[in-house]
């Protein structure tokens, strides 16, 4: 009896055994070939701007019931600095290291700035019949490719036997085929001649002395430590030196009204006059300058943006040795195509602009162009705003005849020595 006992035990226990190894097979047989989940986080495909930033999102993972997501490997590395196509690819294995499951993500880095044309010499300019044109070409840069002005092209043409306004179109492409164009205008005109309207009207003739105005910016203190940043400081004690040179010399300073006059070949000026304007309406003007134009007595215009100081400035210097005038209210800035805003804005805008300024100033009626950007929209939107006169920075004197909407000046750099400075009022 206890024989058949033991035999039956040891027929339960095989059972047993032999089904705990059969469980045993089919767990890790089950474990081996478990398939686990996978799915991004965020989009599959992200498009960014050149050197935007990349925030890595991830993706999540899943075996059965349970979050494995803290084991997903990822291949790929984005950089934003280089143009093109990432991929980053996202594996997770089972528990054991089997069975992979990949996702991908795409990124996708771009560029969509323009290259910047600078044009070497004038935006402008302007040569008689006969003539010979020589282009002086451009710069060209971009903000990935560098310098690219090997790859610009150059189109238009200028006939110098005939008079003229010609077209001269610079355009530059970058590798992401982002382009930049910019232009210059070339004036073919008769040589000047010399005639007399009228007994009261001046010779309109390039060959007399013409009216040197004067062009200034900022200016700095060298005794005291200071350094101008540019070349549009000016050292206070050189500025003094010139002042006292004009006041000693006699010079004749004229207004607003007398230039205009000139400049319409209905009134002569004596032989030495001079205009002396400050852009801006700087700290440093108010600092260094005023007391000098007081001290020689001399008759200077600021031209004022109103948008920086123009609510106080014009107010708290009431003087017969200061004029304010209008450098606009908010176009002082940069516009597209490396122009100034002037010559972007809509009619509305640049008229709603240049009227504010005028009302703040208050019997304003000359006007300079921020950094000498100007076009037929701008002479528009003065003259219609009761602007009587308006300054470029094109360089050379002021004759009768002139366009009243695109007069030059004569600008003082740092640096300049008294004699050529002399030689710049003579």
């Amino acid at each position: 009896m206890n024989k058949k006992r033991t035999i039956i035990c040891c027929v339960i226990i095989a059972v047993v055994a032999l089904v705990i190894a059969i469980g045993l097979v089919l767990y890790f047989n089950y474990q081996n070939n478990a398939i686990p989940t996978i799915s991004l986080i965020g989009d599959e495909n992200i498009n960014l701007q050149l050197n935007d930033n990349y925030e890595e999102q991830g993706a999540q993972a899943f075996l059965n019931k349970d979050d494995i997501s803290k084991n997903i490997m990822i291949d790929g590395k984005v950089d934003t600095s280089k143009i093109g196509e990432y991929k980053l690819k996202y594996t997770i294995f089972n528990s054991k290291n089997k069975n992979p499951v990949s996702v991908e993500r795409i990124v996708k880095i771009e560029d969509n700035i323009a290259p910047e044309i600078t044009l070497k010499g004038k935006e402008e300019v302007s040569i008689y019949v006969g003539d010979t044109y020589k282009d002086e070409g451009c710069t060209a840069k971009d903000n990935y490719d560098g310098d690219i002005t090997n790859k610009t092209s150059i189109t238009g043409e200028v006939d110098t036997k005939k008079e003229g306004t010609y077209t001269i179109t610079y355009k530059a492409a970058d590798s992401s085929n982002n382009i930049a164009e910019s232009t210059r205008k070339v004036i073919v005109k008769k040589k000047p001649v010399t005639v007399t309207t009228s007994a009261s009207t001046s010779k309109v003739n390039t060959s007399k002395r013409g009216l040197p105005v004067l062009m200034y910016h900022f200016f700095y203190d060298a005794s005291k430590g200071e350094k101008g940043a540019d070349n549009n400081w000016m050292e206070v004690s050189a500025f003094e030196a010139q002042m006292k040179y004009l006041a000693d010399n006699n010079y004749y300073f004229p207004s607003w009204n007398e230039v205009e006059a000139y400049v319409n070949g209905t009134k002569t000026l004596p032989a030495k006059s001079v205009v002396v304007t400050i852009d801006d309406g700087d700290a440093s003007f108010i600092k260094y300058a005023i007391p000098i134009i007081e001290k020689y007595n001399v008759k200077a215009t600021s031209f004022v943006v109103t948008s920086w100081n123009g609510n106080w400035l014009p107010k708290s210097y009431k003087s017969s040795h200061l004029d304010f005038q209008s450098h606009s209210h908010d176009m002082h800035r940069s516009g597209a195509n490396g122009k100034g805003r002037f010559v972007n804005l809509s009619y509305k805008e640049a008229l709603e602009d240049v009227t504010k300024s005028k009302n703040i100033i208050g019997s304003c009626t000359v006007f300079c162009y921020p950094f000498g950007h100007y076009n037929d929209n701008a002479i528009k939107v003065l003259k219609d705003a009761g602007y009587k006169l308006a300054f470029t920075t094109k360089s050379g004197r002021v004759y009768p005849g002139q366009n009243k909407f695109a007069l030059p000046r004569v600008r003082m750099s740092k640096g300049i020595s008294m004699s050529a400075f002399k030689d710049a009022v003579k």
